[in-house]
């Protein structure tokens, strides 16, 4: 009831507003208005969810929970909310401004968590756009660069020319003086030929002239020795630049830049090589690109779990493979030992695996490739140091085409194991 001021009652004050005679608030409770205060307090966060417990059975945040359906994390947040006991008169009102703040907390998280995935989205589009924009000006200078190299080795080959011309030209001058000499200087006696002065005088007059010429076209030669070699320095700093051009296009994602160029025939380098993390990484790269190993299912399967932490150094001697590779690919024989090819690429080469290892670790050394059995023999070894992270191999098969029980299997060079030491005697 309301007091002739219109304010509440005594016995409302000593009840709560709104409760009915006899009725006590909950102990530590203090009615609806510290109720309100306490609502207005920090939330727990949603990590803390675990230790939040589980509204009571049979209580009104149990009840609640139940007619609107909340899930257990919103039921416990429920529970942490000082909510009057079934039956009471603020029931409903509590009731509903907790479930009003339970919808206002999951919209505010809701609304950060947009407003993270927005921005990680725009972040992610931004940063997309920054690596299209180092591949477009990383392949418009590469083709800058092939452009001039070019030039460079047209120009190069026109000074091999006209080297060679000179050359040509100072050993017909030579001749001519040595023969001129010869005849000014010819045979005395009675039997020779007699020559008048002036005759003479004009024979070392033109010996003299051709001195002259051989001085003049030996400082043209020299001059066209230092041009070559000047066109030969500028081509080699352009393929340098092409081949860094080259890994910042793939480090950058570029699909369309070829690993290594295929007429650069130089030896390679591992700093030319984009930056990859893990040997699986190095495998699946030197697999988009290769265009003579073949790359079994065991070389992934093996590289996914090798811990050798230098995979730059295995992609290069991946590379390096593929070119043995084609070397291994002409019908008939390379005409000289595959280990001489793989050495002239720098590769530290194993012709085979003793008979004894592969005997005892036959589940290591056998691998397969369309349905037809191979076993791991010629290798390379990439590192050999202590310990696991220091130790990578390269396992191969060499498919001649023309063994019986490798039926329809092309020659070729066959990636297997790659990564860890496989079980021999010096293993252990």
């Amino acid at each position: 009831m309301i007091g002739a001021m219109g304010g509440p009652r005594d016995d409302d004050e000593r009840f709560g507003y709104g409760a009915r005679r006899g009725w006590r608030a909950p102990k530590g409770a203090g009615g609806p208005g510290r109720r309100r205060q306490r609502h207005r307090g920090p939330r727990p966060s949603p990590d803390a969810a675990e230790d939040r417990a589980a509204p009571g059975p049979g209580s009104t945040a149990d009840r609640i929970a139940r007619v609107a359906g909340l899930d257990p994390e919103d039921a416990a947040d429920l529970a942490g909310h000082e909510l009057p006991p079934p039956g009471a008169p603020a029931v409903l009102p509590a009731g509903l401004r907790a479930l009003g703040e339970l919808l206002r907390t999951a919209r505010r998280a809701s609304d950060a968590a947009q407003d993270r995935a927005d921005q990680a989205a725009e972040h992610r589009s931004r940063d997309a756009s920054r690596a299209r924009n180092r591949v477009d000006r990383a392949e418009e200078r590469e083709s800058r660069q092939a452009a001039k190299a070019a030039h460079e080795q047209g120009e190069r080959q026109r000074l091999t020319g006209e080297l060679e011309r000179a050359h040509a030209r100072l050993s017909q001058t030579a001749a001519e003086r040595d023969r001129l000499r010869e005849l000014a200087d010819g045979p005395r006696g009675d039997a020779a030929p007699r020559h008048d002065d002036a005759e003479i005088a004009g024979l070392l007059a033109r010996v003299a002239d051709l001195e002259a010429q051989l001085v003049d076209r030996a400082v043209a030669l020299e001059e066209l020795t230092d041009a070559v070699e000047r066109a030969d320095a500028d081509r080699e700093h352009l393929r340098g630049a092409a081949r860094r051009l080259r890994r910042l296009a793939l480090e950058a994602g570029s699909p369309d830049v070829d690993l290594v160029d295929p007429e650069d025939h130089g030896p390679l380098r591992v700093d030319d090589l984009p930056h990859v993390r893990t040997v699986l990484e190095a495998v699946e790269l030197a697999a988009a690109h290769a265009e003579h190993l073949v790359y079994t299912e065991r070389a992934f399967t093996t590289a996914r779990t090798a811990p050798y932490d230098e995979p730059r150094k295995l992609l290069r001697d991946l590379v390096a493979l593929d070119r043995v590779a084609a070397a291994w690919a002409v019908e008939g024989g390379v005409g000289r030992p595959i280990r001489d090819v793989a050495l002239a690429e720098q590769l530290e080469w194993a012709d085979d695996v003793s008979t004894t290892a592969r005997n005892q670790n036959a589940r290591e050394y056998r691998f397969s490739h369309e349905g037809r059995p191979l076993w791991a023999g010629p290798h390379v070894r990439v590192a050999t140091g202590r310990g696991l992270q220091r130790t990578c191999r390269i396992y191969l098969a060499l498919v001649k085409g023309t063994e019986p029980d490798l039926a329809g299997l092309p020659r070729g060079v066959y990636v297997g194991p790659v990564g860890r030491h496989l079980s021999d005697s010096t293993s252990g």
